[in-house]
């Protein structure tokens, strides 16, 4: 073979790579995927679980003067706990003199009326009732 002929065979196939050293494939024990229950739970828990006040609950607390405390929303907190915990969607809360409308999966006050307010007042589309 001339040394002419040997160049073209070299050039002929694909180059040779260098040999790359195999990776050992170390198996990662498999963690549990955490279930959406979990997920909710964890959030919950970092928005604190605390009841949220819509925008129309809002002004009818400011133009009636209700003020709420820390007791009274843990109070209601908890009231939301034991809706949920029974699968209702949408509750009265009676607290202390105010009536609570309150969205549970959002744990939202929708709408707050308090004392002469609660005088001859039906309140509809609710699927609970809790005395906090």
């Amino acid at each position: 073979m001339s040394p002419l002929d040997r160049i073209r065979a070299d050039r002929v196939g694909p180059p040779q790579l260098p040999a790359t050293p195999q990776r050992s494939e170390e198996k990662k024990p498999e963690t549990p995927r955490p279930s959406f229950a979990d997920h909710l739970r964890r959030a919950t828990e970092e928005i604190g679980g605390q009841v949220q006040f819509s925008g129309h609950a809002m002004q009818r607390a400011e133009s009636r003067g209700i003020e709420l405390n820390g007791e009274q929303l843990a109070r209601i907190d908890k009231a939301l706990d034991s809706a949920a915990a029974k699968g209702a969607r949408k509750a009265l809360v009676m607290l202390d003199d105010l009536a609570l409308i309150v969205g549970v999966d959002q744990r939202k006050v929708i709408t707050l009326v308090d004392g002469a307010g609660l005088r001859d007042n039906v309140f509809t589309a609710i699927d609970a009732a809790v005395i906090a």
